[in-house]
């Protein structure tokens, strides 16, 4: 078989999210991007409303990151064709890592993914006795341009799980786990394991100066969210002369601090209760939970600007599957509003 590689020539692959795919129709709309020839400047970026022609049976959930294959250059056309999910070219990437030519004697598009080194899209399309290998090079070492930037959210979003608030019923499901987990443990008994114990060095440095050091350990043997909180794991630095002298009393040792430790486990045996463990761990539940919303709602909000879908979004609510002469009307007016002319510099 005969194979041809096509980098960067008047068909790019790009990102882009979906507005509309839906089971029956014979199209579908995504919002995405058009790359006009490198000026020696700058690159661009043109915001684009695309559509593709699609298997009625194709179903794909709005917002999800897909690539397409289009024309950037001359004869640019809102219709774009071999719109996949990121997703699955991802998956068929980390199926066959050590397979590359499998892929690519099958036809089978994948995303080759490493993050911050590479970002690179490719779609082996066999036509007979010839493979041509179209590739989306999106980022590679320190160089990543927007659409890589993209995909690292994405990728973010989609490690969340972020899916909404939580139902009444997973409410529920978690409090009687955090009930079960509670009565599982003798809360009593991992509390009486809690030490502080203090590590003592001197080191000798021939020629220069001796140092001495204190560190402070914390030790816990659990990692129940509400016991760390009565009882903290952690270590410090509790003392350190970088100018040392044996004279001065200093010595290697490693100490258990009984004293602190009687007292750290008395006060967490006054202030434990089976009800402050619970109402702990379900405030901690809902603290994660709106962390997730928030960071959500963040990277949403910014993948929706790079994609400029506020203001695309009324013509795409318009679209129902249908291509007409009126709707492509729409969205070619709004992807000529987006061309971005010549860089103008500041002469003054």
């Amino acid at each position: 078989m005969e194979y041809v590689k096509k980098d960067y020539s008047n068909r790019r692959i790009h990102l882009g999210i979906i507005a509309h795919c839906n089971m029956s129709d014979k199209y579908g709309l995504l919002y995405g991007f058009r790359e006009p020839p490198y000026d020696g400047v700058r690159k661009i970026h043109e915001n684009k409303l695309l559509f593709f022609e699609k298997d009625p049976c194709l179903e794909i959930t709005e917002n999800t990151l897909v690539s397409y294959l289009s024309y950037d250059y001359n004869g640019f056309t809102p219709k774009v064709d071999y719109v996949y999910p990121v997703s699955i070219l991802v998956k068929n990437w980390e199926d066959n890592i050590c397979h590359e030519d499998y892929l690519v004697n099958k036809g089978i598009p994948y995303f080759k993914y490493a993050s911050g080194r590479e970002y690179c899209i490719y779609y082996p399309i066999i036509n007979g006795n010839t493979c041509t290998v179209w590739r989306g090079l999106f980022g590679c070492g320190i160089y990543m341009n927007k659409e890589a930037n993209i995909y690292e959210m994405y990728k973010e979003l989609s490690s969340i799980n972020y899916f909404g608030w939580p139902t009444l019923e997973e409410v529920t499901n978690t409090i009687i786990n955090f009930k079960k987990q509670i009565d599982s443990i003798n809360a009593y008994e991992i509390i009486d394991t809690y030490r502080i114990e203090q590590i003592n060095s001197y080191h000798s440095k021939p020629g220069g100066d001796d140092s001495y050091a204190e560190h402070t350990y914390w030790k816990l043997q659990s990692d129940d969210g509400f016991l760390n909180y009565l009882l903290p794991t952690k270590d410090e630095l509790t003392f350190f002369d970088g100018n040392a002298y044996r004279s001065d009393g200093y010595k290697d040792g490693h100490f258990l601090l009984e004293e602190e430790t009687i007292q750290a486990i008395d006060t967490a045996k006054k202030k434990y209760s089976k009800d402050k463990h619970m109402a702990f761990l379900i405030r901690d539940y809902f603290s994660e939970v709106l962390k997730k919303k928030e960071r959500a709602e963040f990277l949403n909000n910014k993948i929706r600007k790079e994609f400029d879908v506020d203001n695309a979004s009324e013509i795409a609510s318009q679209f129902n599957g249908i291509i007409t002469d009126e709707f492509i009307s729409m969205v070619n007016e709004y992807n000529e509003s987006t061309v971005m002319g010549p860089l103008e510099l500041n002469k003054s």
